[in-house]
């Protein structure tokens, strides 16, 4: 299944420590056979690639995020982008997946999107991680977690 990961990179108080975050979700995707996607990681960073267009940033998101089989967006720092991305995916009937942390406040609109199909609420990155996996083990498509290695 193709994921597009979605999360705030502008204006983020810990940009790297929330980089890391979203790369431990990856990894977790791609543990279950999964093909994730992070526009971050795709050349498209706001720090680490200024020189990027908005509008190429708009088109290479929304392309991708056209071909993904599934959505799962961090909503726990306001991120007009990513409000849109979601947006889009409801647009396009791709199912949505959102995470925030217990106690954060979230807008009505983004819960009351239809695309959004799971909510995990978390008070660690290891209660993410684990919510997530579950997730993954209960998609009817998903496989047991990938040997590193094994053919």
């Amino acid at each position: 299944m193709n994921i597009f990961f979605a999360g705030p990179l502008t204006n983020l108080p810990n940009p790297e420590q929330t980089k890391l975050f979203y790369e431990k979700l990856g990894v977790l995707a791609k543990k279950y056979g999964h093909v994730p996607f992070w526009a971050f990681l795709s050349g498209t960073d706001p720090v680490k690639n200024p020189e990027v267009t908005p509008a190429e940033v708009y088109k290479r998101d929304t392309e991708q995020l056209a071909k993904s089989d599934l959505m799962i967006a961090y909503v726990g720092e306001a991120s007009t982008g990513t409000g849109d991305e979601i947006e889009f995916a409801n647009t396009r009937n791709i199912p949505v997946v959102i995470l925030y942390e217990k106690g954060d406040k979230m807008s009505r609109m983004i819960l009351g999107n239809p695309a959004i199909k799971k909510t995990i609420v978390f008070e660690t990155e290891d209660q993410a991680l684990q919510a997530l996996e579950e997730y993954f083990l209960s998609l009817p498509s998903s496989t047991s977690p990938q040997s590193h290695g094994e053919k």
